[in-house]
This record gives structure tokens, sequence and C-alpha cells, in this order.
């Protein structure tokens, strides 16, 4: 973005500007900066949940957008399935017991940027059974892991859920597609026509987006199923749907397949 560009904005806009990237920024740099300050996971996501669903209301991004429009729903939902499909195939059940070399080199290429070439490390959850994820060791607890429902509560599955399809989806969606995709292209940012597909800029909006993602090869083809979708709807809620849709099964399929990897 040229310098140029910044200077022929009015004062009335860089003061509109302003306030539309702090209502897009500061949920999510929250969400990122309470990863770190919890150390259990468990609080930590009530907690971001709560945080995020409260500077939502306060920020309110959605007012820089048009409204939901339902033809966009039924695309919206499809391409969140299609996520989810992507998200997991390589490592569900049946790939990993019929074809587990496919696993094996879709773990060491697209799994894990901070240990390339290797597989998922392995735990022992008890009775000598490995898995790729931590247990709680000790207690009424012990050999689940800590967001299970068993022994989480069903509340608090019930507010991790809502987190992970509703608040984060909201989050993610305004600051990536909404505000980034477009305050690479130019300023104001929510006055740049969010129809305009291009490329180089959705990349490079995708491969960030991967990065805060363990599953960083799924999240590049998620960046940019998302990103599709918002620029030929010019729905920002349409892409939100998409990815709360994706997160939603997700957790139904953690759960139900003891797939506690993916969370």
């Amino acid at each position: 973005m040229s310098e140029r560009q910044r200077e022929e904005l009015s004062p009335d806009e860089q003061k509109e500007n302003s306030k539309a990237v702090i209502a897009h920024v500061i949920p999510f740099a929250m969400w990122l900066t309470m990863m770190v300050w919890f150390d259990d996971p468990t609080w930590s996501y009530m907690a971001r949940s709560v945080g995020g669903f409260i500077l939502l209301l306060v920020f309110r991004p959605w007012r820089w957008y048009p409204r939901l429009k339902a033809k966009n729903i039924l695309p919206a939902i499809g391409v969140g399935v299609f996520i989810l499909v992507v998200w997991v195939v390589f490592e569900c059940p049946w790939m990993v017991e019929h074809a587990p070399g496919v696993t094996e080199w879709y773990d060491r290429l697209f799994v894990d940027l901070m240990k390339p070439f290797q597989t998922r490390e392995l735990f022992d959850i008890g009775n000598g059974v490995m898995a790729p994820y931590e247990v709680i060791e000790s207690g009424e607890h012990a050999g689940l892991h800590a967001y299970d429902p068993k022994a989480s509560g069903w509340p608090i599955f019930a507010i991790h859920m809502l987190g992970t399809s509703v608040f984060i989806a909201i989050i993610e969606e305004f600051f990536y597609r909404g505000f980034l995709y477009r305050w690479m292209q130019g300023s104001p940012f929510f006055k740049i026509d969010s129809g305009i597909l291009h490329w180089p800029v959705l990349i490079l909006i995708s491969v960030f987006f991967s990065v805060s993602h363990f599953e960083w090869g799924a999240a590049i083809i998620c960046g940019l199923a998302y990103g599709l979708l918002y620029i030929k709807t010019r729905d920002i809620w349409a892409s939100i749907i998409a990815h709360g849709t994706t997160n939603f099964l997700l957790g139904l399929y953690v759960v139900k397949f003891n797939a506690y990897q993916f969370w």
C-alpha cells in the first residue's frame, strides 16, 4: 500500500479507516495473545471464547459489511463440508488402516511446520495404545484428552464448540478475508471491492492463515477456499458460515473418532 494512497485519505476517511482497522484486528490479536497466556487448554479456550464474544460486541466489525444473502448459505455449507474432508481424509481411520503410507507421508509433508519431514509424535494413552495426542496422566480422568467431554464436562465442551464454530470463525474471517485481503490492496480497505480476485494476495493470506494451524497444508487449501467463496459472493457471512461449518463438523468428528490431534 503506497504512501500516496494514505495521503489521499480525508480526515474523516482516516478516522473511519482507523476505527475499522481496530475493529478487525483487536479481537484477532486477543485470541492469539490468550493462547499464550493460559497454560490450561480447557480454560484457555473458554476464556478466549468469552473474550472474543465480548470484543465482537464491543467493536462490531460487521458494521462495514452488507447483510447475509440467503442464496449464499447452501454454497457456504458445501464449502465447509469440503474443507472438513480435506482436513481429515488423509488421517481418517480408513486411511490409517488401508493406506498407512499415505497418512505417513501426509504427516511428513503437510503437518507441523516446526518438525518438517517427521510424523506426528505418538503418546501412550493407556493399555499400550499409542495416539497422536497427549492425555491426562492421573486422577479420575486419566487416559482422556483434556477436551474430552467426559473429562471437561459437557457444558465446557459446549462452550468450546461455540467458540470454534461461531466466535473464532467470525474473528478469523473478518480479519483474514474481510480486512487483510483488502488492506493489502489499498486504503481505506473497506472501500476495496471484495469481488476482485488478486491471486498473489489471496495466496499470501492463505499461507499466513496456515501458519497458525498445525495441519498447515490443509489450512492453505482452507484459506484459498474461504477466500474464493468471499470473492465470488462478495458476502463475508458466506465465508463465516463455511468456516463455522468446518469447525463444527470437525468438533463432532474429533469426539466421534477420538481424533483430538485436530483440536
